[in-house]
């Protein structure tokens, strides 16, 4: 018999001597198999050069699988509801195997509540894990290391930390997503600026992401090689005062009335645009550039208040990762290590031509 013709269990067990239950068993990895049909059995696949089909056997196993995930608090259209609604179609799309979805979430301004988080998702037992990783390295690394002991495989969404051997990463190469920002910018500004600034929603003294943090070493860098003598101001605000946000900004603005580019490597470019239309006295225009395709910010980009988006397709990074870890778990196939999502630029003329 060849691994191309089909072959049934009955012949299997035919040319092995054994029943076409003890073949079942075998194939599936159910028990109550003795050592001497197992090495009959196997022995008979080695021979036809049998191809398991893992996608019918998980079919025909029955079993329940949980898949779980730790994502950031966010609000309704965030690029972290887009993410999560991603994760929530795969569970949909592969509802025939019994599949459910634990989603555990934490303040990215607190480490506390990633370990507490952390701690829910093991408890809950888990076939597999989705992480998207906190700034905190050494957490991250806490939460991997308790899932390897578990024998429970993980992927990393949006943030990726390879050292920690995830089966696979969804997200942007962040480096070069700052890169490009950074050239962007400058093209806007038109190729010698003076002075930038970089917008940082803070919390804790920090950024959310390391996503966001190499975003701005990427920008900085290409900054430095290009146009080493444009003053990059950075303007720290905080994500849970709104009075000390629009207080900051008016005292930077009032300093730097005609800055001419401005960046923030996070979905809140439109608070930056919503201040600046409301209170900048400067008539001239401040070229802005953000990330993500949230319905706020698509509204800055329409009315012109915002000039570039950096787009990355939040829900095909959740879904692509759940599909990923359902073939990897269910189906027995290795996974791509690293899937790098494209670093798309939206304007006011293609921003209705944007699919996610």
């Amino acid at each position: 018999m060849g691994s191309t013709q089909k072959v049934r269990i009955k012949d299997i067990a035919e040319k092995a001597g054994v029943s076409v239950g003890t073949v079942d068993r075998v194939l599936h990895g159910r028990t109550n198999v003795s050592k001497i049909s197992m090495e009959k059995v196997q022995k008979v696949l080695n021979e036809i050069n049998y191809v398991p089909n893992h996608y019918a056997s998980a079919l025909a196993s029955n079993k329940q699988y949980v898949f779980a995930a730790i994502l950031p608090l966010h609000e309704k259209d965030s690029y972290w509801e887009f993410v999560e609604h991603g994760l929530r179609d795969g569970m949909k799309r592969y509802s025939d195997f019994k599949i459910s979805l634990d989603i555990f979430y934490y303040d990215p301004f607190n480490d506390d509540t990633f370990k507490s988080e952390s701690q829910k998702l093991i408890a809950s037992e888990p076939n597999v894990a989705i992480v998207a990783p906190i700034m905190n390295c050494n957490i991250v690394t806490s939460l991997a290391n308790r899932l390897k002991e578990k024998n429970i495989p993980y992927a990393f969404l949006d943030s990726n930390l390879p050292e920690l051997d995830p089966v696979t990463f969804y997200g942007q190469n962040s480096i070069k997503s700052g890169e490009f920002s950074a050239r962007i910018m400058l093209m806007a500004a038109g190729g010698h600026p003076k002075k930038m600034s970089i917008f940082k929603i803070m919390g804790e003294g920090r950024v959310a992401s390391r996503q966001q943090y190499d975003r701005e070493i990427g920008f900085k860098n290409y900054m430095k090689e290009h146009c080493p003598e444009c003053i990059i101001d950075e303007v720290q605000l905080y994500a849970y005062d709104k009075d000390g946000f629009n207080t900051i900004l008016r005292e930077y603005f009032k300093e730097n009335p005609d800055v001419p580019c401005g960046v923030a490597f996070n979905s809140s470019i439109h608070k930056i645009a919503e201040f600046l239309s409301s209170e900048r006295e400067s008539k001239n225009h401040m070229q802005l550039l953000g990330y993500d395709a949230t319905a706020a910010n698509i509204e800055c980009i329409k009315n012109g208040s915002v000039d570039f988006l950096v787009a990355q397709h939040p829900f095909k990074q959740g879904l692509n990762c759940f599909r990923s870890l359902f073939n990897s778990y269910i189906l027995h196939t290795k996974q791509q290590k690293e899937h790098y999502v494209a670093i798309e630029l939206l304007t006011k003329e293609n921003i209705d031509f944007y699919m996610d």
